[in-house]
Formats: structure tokens, C-alpha cells, sequence
């Protein structure tokens, strides 16, 4: 249906990694995190609307990722972060395949919502729509950092699966 990037997927983590990396804003403002401290954070989506979307209409590459990745309604992703840049962005099928410092837990709803810009990283957080597991002093220390980082994610051109393939 569409030659654009689809969130959730591989093909958006790689290409959120080069938004981070390409913003020298954030890369200022974001010296220092993961320096003495486990920076990196898995990217947690739950009630990920599987029943709304025409899997079969997926690309197969994306339907294989949504039977690897995908348990439950629950999606996940590590996103390595370390002095001002991003080491790593893909697709995980445990907690335990990785060490995080953090956890940042939200519907696939408000995920979606936050990538759009409608959500703010540190509103989030704050009036509960994600969950952090991990130093909420670390990430409001770095408030501005996380902000570039939503807003880098929304600099991905993207669609979304749930509606680019509704059944």
C-alpha cells in the first residue's frame, strides 16, 4: 500500500537512530547521558491494536517482524544512548536479551501520540500516559534531551500500521 516508513518497525527504529544522530541539538544537550550510568532504554508498547490491522496486507517483512516481536499486544525495542548520540535502535523480544538503565512503558495509542508531537516526552511521564522504570532524576535532568528525542521521532516520515493497513 505505501512505500513509507511503518511504525512500528525495524525500517523506523534505523531511521529514528539517524534522526538522533543527525541533531546537533540534541547531541549538545544530551552530553554526559549514559557517561558512568546505563543510558539505554528499552521502548515498551502495550495494547498494540493487532485486531484492527490486515496483517496478511502487511509487507511480508513487517508481518515476520510482528510474529517475532510481538507477544501479546506487547511490542518492544532497545534504544542505546550514550553522550549525546544513539549506539543502537531495534526490535527486541525480551527484557532480558538486553541491559537498559530504563523502561519507558505506554500504549501503542500514546506512543503514537507522542510521536505525532500531541504528548511531550516529560508530560508523559508526569501525568502517567508512560511509565518509567528507572532514575526519573536522570531523565528530568536531561528534560531537554528527551524532548529533542520525541521530537526527532517525529521527524520520521512515517504511517502508522494501524491505520495505513485498517481492516
Amino acid at each position: 500500500m505505501t512505500d513509507e516508513i511503518i511504525f512500528p518497525s525495524q525500517a523506523w527504529f534505523d531511521e529514528y537512530k539517524n534522526k538522533v544522530n543527525e541533531d546537533e541539538e540534541y547531541a549538545d544537550k544530551s552530553e554526559g547521558w549514559g557517561v558512568d550510568f546505563n543510558g539505554d532504554f528499552i521502548f515498551k508498547m502495550t495494547d498494540m491494536p493487532i485486531d484492527q490491522i490486515d496483517v496478511d496486507a502487511l509487507p511480508g517483512d513487517l508481518q515476520d517482524e510482528l510474529d517475532t516481536y510481538v507477544d501479546g499486544g506487547t511490542g518492544q525495542a532497545f534504544v542505546g544512548l550514550e553522550d549525546g548520540g544513539c549506539t543502537e535502535a531495534y526490535l527486541i523480544e525480551s527484557e532480558d536479551e538486553v541491559d537498559q538503565g530504563f523502561v519507558l512503558t505506554g500504549t501503542y495509542d500514546n506512543w503514537v501520540e507522542l510521536i505525532r508531537g500531541n504528548i511531550g516526552a516529560v508530560d508523559g511521564l508526569m501525568s502517567g500516559k508512560f511509565e518509567l522504570d528507572g532514575d526519573m532524576q536522570k531523565v528530568l535532568q536531561y528534560s531537554d534531551a528527551a524532548t529533542l528525542l520525541t521530537e526527532d521521532a517525529g521527524k520520521v516520515d512515517a504511517v502508522f500500521a494501524h491505520e495505513e493497513y485498517a481492516k
